[in-house]
């Protein structure tokens, strides 16, 4: 883990938008590049497709521009603040060295190996979030994300907890939606985004829900 948190965009948003922690390549723009070029760098341009899809941005709008404005009705973060990575047994192996990893297993084994540490840093941020926020999109919608994430807000707002759908709860008075994370890793995103069938089905049950809100 590596202490270095940030949020993009406004302090007063209506729509939060959350990945889970900070890629490698992200991580390193904060060591060495501009704060402002930080926030899922490499993927923004599906992040717009994404966000348009979901009717969060129009047809002229970018991420890109949104990240980067205070005064815009959205905000960029992640899950977990920090930047966190996992030894990949395999992959150290076959070279001989330690090496580690920001994404694929990271994510799901995350939630029963370091579950204080989600739960820590869910608890200060998610918590008492800013009464304008409506809406909190989680990147993300693998079937074992988005049951560790419901589970996670379950045991933060046990009172107000609500299914909407698969894809969709409601919680202390807003609504929290998973969407296809858009990083080029991901290889259902174009289905996710176009298809009415398989991954797109979850498109539309995201979209379903924001819509009936």
């Amino acid at each position: 883990m590596v202490n270095d948190p940030g949020a993009w965009g406004s302090s007063t948003p209506e729509v939060l938008v959350l990945g889970f922690s900070k890629g490698a390549t992200q991580a390193g723009i904060y060591q060495t590049g501009r704060f402002e070029d930080i926030a899922f760098a490499g993927m923004r341009p599906r992040l717009t497709q994404a966000l348009r899809a979901m009717g969060v941005l129009s047809a002229t709008e970018t991420a890109d521009e949104r990240i980067n404005d205070p005064l815009s009705r959205i905000s960029f973060g992640s899950l977990v603040r920090c930047s966190v990575s996992r030894r990949d047994a395999k992959a150290s192996a076959t070279k001989g060295k330690d090496v580690f990893a920001c994404t694929g297993p990271l994510i799901s084994k995350s939630f029963s190996e370091i579950p204080e540490v989600i739960r820590t840093c869910a608890s200060k941020y998610l918590r008492g979030l800013p009464t304008s926020v409506r809406l909190v999109l989680f990147l993300g919608n693998t079937d074992s994300y988005v049951k560790s994430c419901q589970s996670l807000i379950k045991s933060i707002y046990p009172d107000t907890f609500l299914r909407v759908n698969s894809m969709a709860i409601k919680a202390d008075s807003r609504l929290w939606v998973h969407l296809a994370h858009p990083s080029g890793l991901n290889g259902h995103f174009k289905d996710w985004l176009e298809s009415e069938s398989g991954s797109g089905a979850k498109r539309m049950e995201a979209r379903r829900a924001i819509a009936e809100a």
